[in-house]
């Protein structure tokens, strides 16, 4: 039997080990998914808060505890991290990581980095590393989306229409998901146009036109709501796709002929399908120990392109 790979958390608040317990339904955080997966150990978090790090071994147990990647020793090995941490850290916190001779898996928080100036420091490293590494945009790596994702592919729905996204938190926090989905879904992310669009909490909110390889659509990210809002629609030559619930429902609506008007054809429901999305971060882990060098790497530099047109969009507003 395979000893486990030690894990490492870099930042122990709530995405870390505190958004859930063990006692969980929900596996939302890095502490959870380490502790259900067989293949690794958590052996140690990064955390300078004091009432993190009670809070989080509360929970978790005790592990080994630095106070920030920095003071992890050279001769010390790791063989996967979660960078879990403040956004604003994350590019400190990743280039460390990149240097070390350890840490051959990495799955990393979104947004990757908080500014364009970060992420053109950082993409030239990030394209050529040997390392594993994945941008948790957690949807990417559930199974119901990666099914659905490829009956699009095969032609089953036909050409895709157009497609209508909804969402809260911002363009490059909540709104990379929803790109992220589209970019699983029909092929490459090929532009951004802001309508509209405003700062918003250090982010950008307000309407955005979507150009993709295999269709065009429009994005609404709201600035206002105290609510969380994830919802998409698709349209295709032979139905519709609808996520619901932040994901955890897609329904599938196909054509058929119309029961009233003779000729006429509408939609009718015809599938819904349970995503058990709440499980997002053992997917994700998953993913991420299962899958080849080469599927990851494509993965990642799909999200690291969404990033870039996010933070080329994020010009374009302040001009």
């Amino acid at each position: 039997m395979k000893k486990p790979l030690n894990a490492l958390i870099i930042g122990a608040g709530s995405i870390g080990g505190l958004i859930d317990s063990p006692s969980s339904k929900a596996i939302a955080s890095h502490a959870h998914a380490y502790s259900l997966c067989p293949n690794t150990h958590l052996s140690a978090i990064c955390e300078p808060s004091e009432l993190n790090v009670f809070a989080f071994m509360e929970r978790w147990g005790e592990v080994h505890r630095y106070y920030s990647v920095d003071d992890i020793g050279e001769d010390e090995h790791y063989d996967i991290a979660s960078i879990a941490s403040s956004t604003s850290a994350h590019f400190h916190d990743l280039a460390t990581l990149i240097q070390r001779s350890d840490c051959s898996m990495i799955l990393c928080e979104k947004p990757i980095v908080a500014t364009k100036e970060e992420f053109h420091s950082l993409v030239g490293i990030l394209q050529h590393t040997h390392k594993k590494i994945l941008i948790h945009l957690m949807r990417r790596y559930n199974n119901a989306f990666i099914a659905l994702a490829l009956r699009i592919k095969n032609g089953e729905f036909g050409t895709a229409l157009g497609f209508q996204g909804v969402c809260t938190k911002g363009l490059l926090h909540n709104g990379s998901h929803l790109l992220g989905v589209l970019s699983h879904f029909l092929g490459n992310l090929k532009s951004i146009k802001p309508f509209g669009a405003s700062h918003c909490n250090g982010d950008l909110c307000g309407e955005f036109g979507i150009s993709l390889q295999g269709g065009d659509g429009s994005i609404s990210v709201l600035q206002s709501p105290e609510y969380s809002l994830f919802e998409l629609t698709i349209w295709f030559e032979k139905g519709v796709i609808k996520l619901l619930e932040g994901g955890e429902k897609i329904e599938i609506h196909s054509r058929v002929p119309s029961s009233v008007y003779e000729g006429y054809f509408t939609l009718a429901l015809q599938e819904s399908i349970s995503t058990n999305l709440s499980r997002y971060a053992l997917d994700s882990l998953e993913f991420l120990l299962r899958e080849s060098n080469q599927t990851c790497s494509d993965i990642f530099k799909k999200h690291l392109h969404i990033h870039k047109l996010i933070f080329q969009t994020f010009t374009k507003v302040y001009r």
